[in-house]
This record gives structure tokens, C-alpha cells and sequence, in this order.
């Protein structure tokens, strides 16, 4: 379903100039919305991150590091008795 679609009820609330000043939506077509949204932002997101895995030159310049890596920063936080993360 397309935001077009989406919208198709939406109801205006106008001033007193005649101008819309707000829109009331269903909340059906609300969350459909937002949920339109979150998904071109994950879309935007991976599109940038295409992008730098392209022109990096290596996984450490994409900021990647080995599972080796990540297991050791992870015991060394748990010596330290740091938060976990997440």
C-alpha cells in the first residue's frame, strides 16, 4: 500500500483563515505511516552503508573487527565487571 493509499481519509482541520492547521489520521493509517517511514529510513541506512563498504579498501577501514577482537573487548569488560552491552 502506498502513503497515497494510505492517506486517502485523511481528515483536515482548518483556522480560522481557511488554512489546514491540522490533519487527523486514523490510527490504522498512523502506524501504517510510521511504519512506511521506518522502513525507507532501514532503506537509507543500508544505501549509506553499501556505499562505505564499497570504498573501503579493507573491513578494518569499514570499522569492522574479528569475532578474536570482539570476544577479547568483550572478556576484558567483563573483568573490568562493566555493564554488558545492548
Amino acid at each position: 500500500m502506498t502513503i497515497s493509499e494510505t492517506l486517502k481519509d485523511v481528515k483536515f482541520v482548518v483556522g480560522p483563515d481557511g488554512r489546514p492547521t491540522a490533519a487527523l489520521v486514523d490510527i490504522t493509517a498512523w502506524q501504517r505511516v510510521v511504519d512506511l517511514l521506518e522502513e525507507a529510513e532501514d532503506q537509507g541506512l543500508l544505501r549509506a552503508y553499501l556505499t562505505r563498504r564499497r570504498a573501503a579498501r579493507s573491513p578494518e577501514e569499514l570499522g569492522l573487527v574479528s569475532w578474536e577482537q570482539a570476544e577479547a573487548e568483550l572478556d576484558a569488560r567483563e573483568g573490568r565487571g562493566d555493564a554488558p552491552l545492548g
